[in-house]
């Protein structure tokens, strides 16, 4: 199968053990397995060196020989690849040597990971030729990597654009994203008289895309598990 991603210098990737003796991918469900971050310090056409990946203060510990498997994000998608532990190097820091992957599994997270969690956002109706935005504040009530859902004081009809500004919060450090959206769907919540308004992305950049797509993929293991 032809590797449809490129493993970059300074990419940030999960890693954890494999179990060894077999070539077919066996990857469990998320949340099933122990994850501990890295990022790729060097590569060539065979191999790709990472920093010792951590969980917190706890290293993992591999020798060469191991199996282990890669968790990386790259154009809103998650993939996922077992490969071998070829060595250890030190430049500078101490460095594992890892085998490039010939396999892999793929899962489209803009399309199927959706988190519920509250967010300050900012919104505003396209505005006429010449004119300014106006935005106003608003809270979302789940991200995917593909849109909001957003709860507003009055609905909107399908396919009305709207444009929306919000930052995501990545440890010590924040991230802006701008998109163009259009509703899709909007329901009344007749207990509170506000309403639920779903929205799809039209315009988003792709880094601004796999931001999203980090900061879900963040949530969904944990905040503790992935610093």
């Amino acid at each position: 199968m032809a590797v449809e991603f490129e493993i970059q210098v300074n990419q940030v990737i999960w890693v954890t053990r494999a179990e060894s003796g077999t070539r077919n991918l066996s990857l469990c469900p998320d949340g099933q397995d122990d994850w501990y971050v890295s990022s790729v310090q060097d590569r060539d056409n065979k191999n790709f060196c990472i920093s010792i990946p951590t969980q917190g203060p706890n290293p993992l510990i591999l020798h060469e020989g191991d199996a282990a498997k890669v968790l990386l994000i790259s154009e809103a998608s998650r993939f996922e690849f077992k490969t071998l532990v070829m060595g250890r190097r030190y430049d500078n820091i101490p460095l594992y040597v890892l085998a490039l992957p010939t396999e892999y599994k793929r899962i489209q997270l803009r399309d199927f990971v959706r988190i519920p969690i509250v967010l300050e956002m900012y919104y505003a109706e396209l505005p006429e030729d010449g004119q300014a935005p106006v935005f106003m504040p608003c809270s979302c009530v789940d991200l995917s990597g593909g849109g909001v859902r957003l709860l507003f004081k009055k609905g909107y009809k399908s396919d009305t654009g709207l444009l929306l500004k919000f930052t995501l919060p990545f440890g010590n450090h924040v991230e802006e994203v701008e998109a163009m959206g259009k509703v899709v769907r909007s329901s009344l919540i007749e207990s509170v008289n506000l309403y639920h308004v779903g929205v799809e992305f039209v315009k988003i950049s792709r880094r601004q895309q796999d931001l999203v797509v980090r900061f879900i993929l963040t949530k969904l293991y944990g905040q503790n598990r992935l610093r």
